[in-house]
């Protein structure tokens, strides 16, 4: 009855479970039954009434908990040019080092042709617009010099959502640090040196939390 009449304890609490356990044991290793046992008498049947799968339980997640935080702390982003912000949105995602590792804990998802080419459209309809704006505020105030606002944050998307990805290359910590080098090169040579120490080192970090 409880569950009924309080449905978002019950949907909080499910998902209270769920991220512990996933981050204990990884989403590929969480099975709903793990879940089941771990929710104090509440059934399975409880748990489908809310959520579809365990998939979507992990999305929403990572969309409540981790991207909607992400988001406010790029929102809030104010008084500084349009190239600090590029760096900043840049470090912003990569220090947010638990939402990396329990997104990256998900093998089977992060590695599903489905779910990259759901991700590969995000970032064209979404993802890209919004760094070319940011892109055509840094042309304004100055910060930023190129005839290619467009291409540059397609570029950005690519290097930093698809050819580093883990979930689709793998590569040692060297072999990370070349492609890092050179995609610093490649940034520096259209007048947009996106790659500092700073950022090969939050890059490296990244890699190494998410290997654990």
């Amino acid at each position: 009855m409880a569950r009924n009449k309080y449905p978002e304890e019950t949907v909080k609490k499910i998902l209270d479970v769920s991220e512990q356990l996933f981050i204990e044991k990884g989403y590929d290793h969480t099975t709903i039954q793990d879940i089941v046992d771990n929710l104090g008498g509440l059934t399975k049947g409880v748990i489908y009434h809310h959520f579809k799968s365990k998939e979507e339980i992990f999305n929403t997640i990572l969309e409540k908990r981790y991207t909607v935080d992400i988001n406010k702390q790029i929102q809030s982003l104010e008084g500084i040019s349009g190239f600090e912000k590029i760096k900043r949105i840049n470090r912003i995602s990569l220090r947010s080092l638990e939402h990396q590792k329990l997104a990256f804990s998900a093998k089977s998802l992060i590695t599903d042709p489905r779910v990259i080419g759901e991700l590969y459209i995000e970032a064209f309809q979404k993802t890209i617009p919004y760094l070319q704006g940011v892109i055509e505020e840094g042309i304004q105030d100055g910060s930023i010099s190129t005839q290619y606002p467009q291409e540059i944050a397609e570029l950005i998307v690519l290097s930093t959502n698809m050819w580093l990805a883990p979930s689709l290359y793998k590569m040692n910590e060297e072999e990370l640090l070349n492609k890092l080098n050179f995609f610093k090169q490649l940034y520096d040579g259209v007048q947009f040196p996106l790659i500092d120490d700073e950022y090969i080192q939050d890059v490296v970090t990244m890699y190494r939390v998410i290997k654990e």
